[in-house]
């Protein structure tokens, strides 16, 4: 998921904490609110809503995930295989995957 969806869906890793659902979530944390600048660009000068800030991995290892920060490409990988094992023993696992500003998703946006 990118990081404004972790606003819309974060508190879901509490609820698969006390009910013992093992899901992974990896995040693009690009820190931006990619794709949506042509469409809130009152909100954005006026608010800075496009701007996303946050330590997602200590907000769900907080919750009870396991939880990582991932920083550089060489710690995706250790960083995913970690968290796979976690789900494996039965914890939910949070990966939140620090990337370059993505301004442009796609033309349909």
């Amino acid at each position: 998921m990118g990081d404004a969806s972790v606003g819309m869906t974060g508190m879901d890793w509490e609820t698969a904490v006390r009910e013992n659902i093992p899901i992974l979530t990896v995040i693009k944390h690009d820190s931006i609110f990619s794709g949506y600048d042509r469409h809130i660009p009152v909100a954005i000068e006026r608010y800075k809503i496009s701007t996303q800030t946050g330590d997602y991995a200590n907000v769900a290892r907080a919750l009870g995930c396991h939880a990582e920060k991932v920083e550089t490409v060489q710690g995706l990988r250790p960083a995913l295989k970690r968290a796979i094992q976690a789900t494996r023993d039965g914890q939910p696992a949070v990966v939140d995957v620090i990337t370059a500003e993505t301004r442009k998703l796609s033309k349909i946006f």
